[in-house]
């Protein structure tokens, strides 16, 4: 049973009412956010509306709109709420713009140091980080997911089954290359090789394709079990670990895509959960059934396991201090869990939870979605 110490955590944490110290931060607490003036492309940025409070603090999106999944470094937490509107908060929570654009996706954007890279049902558009003004806006009639950065590139898959990389000075697509079927999920990168996974519709057939970052050409292509695979993650070791529909985890070589390891899981992989980088030799992989496996990254080897009566469809582990894990569970739940730590079910109060993502001091930010008023909240969960 969850204790009233988890209860009050999770009522600080992911609920919309205030609790254990935590208060409102930025625009939520009086109104919604202000919005883009003048058309898309601009951006609203008060000098300073947060309220921080105790160790945690919540930014209320305007009622109706959902929030996506957020996506968060040392400095900032970036998102999408409404399919329009891309937010930028401080580490305080501090509003420092909303930019806006018809048809912003609800998947994670991604932060680099000069932009925000946000992908759109068409295309892809980056917003300038300083102040939020668009930077370009790039039209491929294509859904693109969550891009990576590998150079002067901003590389990501499509549902409609094609890799594309857009210039991140001018947008302009760079190259673009066909899979052998949709991508529903991000790619991953070591910085030179992008590898893309893909799954046909009839759910018979799928696979992991390496390009080079740089030109697009293909360095290799490996077929794997259909019916559920997993988005890619890279490990410092050099493999692309994934889950596929035989129920186990590939790691297969960046290099060649040799396989390296093959270790049994309970679930298929579902396209918008990878696998979770923990450490040089650890590999966190999330299945289908809501369970999670901390895999050697070398050799495949299960070092520890958690399961959970639930499922996983959107969003990946993330990781905390000292071997806690924070996984989104599709009934709105969030699995806490870890070698070290007591596991835990928590549900907020109302809606579900669409993303969390490890954010600035390592807090936990957690996006909030199908309540009545939506929330990102942030705050030591872990």
């Amino acid at each position: 049973m969850t204790s009233l110490v988890s209860l009050a955590r999770i009522l600080c944490l992911l609920a919309l009412l205030a609790a254990a110290g935590c208060r409102s931060a930025g625009p939520g607490g009086g109104g919604p956010p202000p919005s883009a003036q003048g058309g898309e492309g601009n951006a609203s940025r008060p000098g300073s509306d947060a309220t921080p409070a105790g160790n945690g603090w919540a930014w209320t999106a305007p009622p109706p709109a959902w929030i996506g999944m957020p996506a968060a470094d040392d400095r900032e937490i970036a998102f999408t709420y409404g399919h329009q509107h891309l937010v930028l908060l401080d580490a305080d929570g501090r509003l420092m713009w909303d930019g806006y654009r018809l048809g912003l996706r609800d998947v994670a954007p991604r932060l680099t140091p000069e932009a925000v890279v946000a992908a759109t049902d068409d295309g892809m558009a980056a917003f300038r980080r300083s102040d939020g003004a668009k930077i370009w806006d790039a039209t491929v009639a294509e859904r693109v997911n969550t891009p990576v950065i590998a150079g002067r590139l901003a590389v990501a898959s499509t549902w409609e089954g094609t890799v594309i990389a857009f210039d991140l000075a001018d947008g302009k697509v760079a190259w673009r290359a066909a899979l052998p079927g949709p991508s529903l999920g991000p790619p991953a990168t070591d910085g030179t090789t992008v590898v893309v996974t893909w799954d046909r519709a009839d759910r018979r057939t799928g696979g992991a394709v390496a390009v080079e970052a740089s030109t697009g050409r293909q360095r290799w292509a490996v077929p794997l079990p259909g019916g559920g695979i997993s988005a890619p993650t890279v490990t410092p070791s050099g493999t692309a670990v994934t889950v596929a529909g035989d129920l186990a985890a590939h790691a297969l070589a960046m290099s060649s895509g040799e396989p390296r390891w093959r270790t049994p899981v309970e679930g298929a992989g579902s396209a918008e959960v990878p696998p979770l980088v923990v450490d040089a030799r650890s590999v966190l992989v999330a299945h289908r059934l809501g369970g999670l496996d901390l895999l050697d990254a070398a050799t495949g080897r299960r070092t520890w396991q958690v399961t959970s009566d639930g499922a996983a469809v959107r969003g990946g582990p993330a990781l905390g201090p000292e071997g806690s894990y924070a996984f989104p569970l599709d009934d709105g739940r969030v699995l806490f869990a870890g070698p070290r730590r007591a596991t835990e079910l928590l549900r907020p109060p109302a809606g579900r939870v669409s993303g969390l993502a490890t954010g600035p001091g390592g807090l936990l930010v957690t996006t909030v979605r199908e309540a009545p008023v939506n929330t990102v909240e942030v705050g030591p969960a872990w």
